[in-house]
C-alpha cells in the first residue's frame, strides 16, 4: 500500500527528534509492518570510516530511523549489478549486498550519485504507520524525482510540504525547533 511513496512529517511531529521535518521513503510495506528511510539526515559517518578498505570513499551515510542503528542499507538505481535488490520502484531499489556495493563504487560501476546508504531504519508495527497516518502525523506522496530521492536536499522537506498547499507553507518556513522562536 505504501512502498514505493514518499512520507513527509506534518507539523505534529516538530518535537519529535527523530521525524521532526523527516522525509522518508517507504521500501517495505506488508502485513507483518512497515520499513522506511529517511533521506534527508545525514549521519555523522563517512562510508570511508565504515569500510578500512576505502579511505577514498567520503560518501556520506544518512539516518535511515531510529530502529537497528547498528545495521547498514542501502538504495540504488542499478538492479543488474546486485543479485538481491528488492524493488521499491521501476527505478529505485533496496540492496543488502554491502561489501559488493562499496567494491562497484571503488571500481567505478556505480556512481556515488546512485546510491544511498543508511545506519537504521524506521519502522512501524502493523497499522501503526495507519494509525500515525489518521493522526495527521504523516503526508503521502509518490511524485518526486530520482535527484529528490539520491541527492542531498536540504530543502526536500519544506519543497514537498509546499505541494500540500497554502495551509503548510507557514509549517514549511518555520525553524528547525519553533519552541525557540
Amino acid at each position: 500500500m505504501y512502498k514505493g511513496k514518499i512520507l513527509i512529517s506534518n507539523y505534529t511531529l516538530v518535537n519529535d527528534l527523530e521525524f521532526n521535518k523527516a522525509v522518508v521513503l517507504i521500501v517495505k510495506d506488508d502485513n507483518e509492518g512497515t520499513i522506511g528511510f529517511i533521506l534527508n539526515k545525514r549521519s555523522n559517518y563517512l562510508l570511508s570510516e565504515l569500510n578500512s578498505g576505502s579511505k577514498e570513499l567520503n560518501i556520506p551515510i544518512y539516518k535511515g530511523g531510529p530502529v537497528m542503528i547498528d545495521t547498514i542499507h542501502f538504495i540504488h538505481k542499478k538492479t543488474k549489478l546486485f543479485q538481491q535488490s528488492t524493488k521499491i520502484t521501476n527505478e529505485i531499489f533496496w540492496g543488502n549486498e554491502f561489501e559488493k556495493a562499496v567494491e562497484l563504487i571503488r571500481d567505478k560501476k556505480i556512481d556515488a550519485k546512485e546510491i544511498k546508504f543508511f545506519v537504521g531504519y524506521s519502522g512501524w508495527d502493523e497499522n501503526q504507520l495507519e494509525n500515525e497516518i489518521e493522526e495527521k502525523s504523516w503526508l503521502i506522496t509518490s511524485t518526486f524525482t530520482k535527484k529528490e530521492i539520491f541527492g542531498f536536499e536540504k530543502l526536500l522537506w519544506k519543497n514537498n510540504l509546499e505541494k500540500f498547499g497554502e495551509y503548510y507553507k507557514l509549517w514549511s518556513n518555520s525553524p528547525e525547533n519553533p519552541n525557540y522562536n
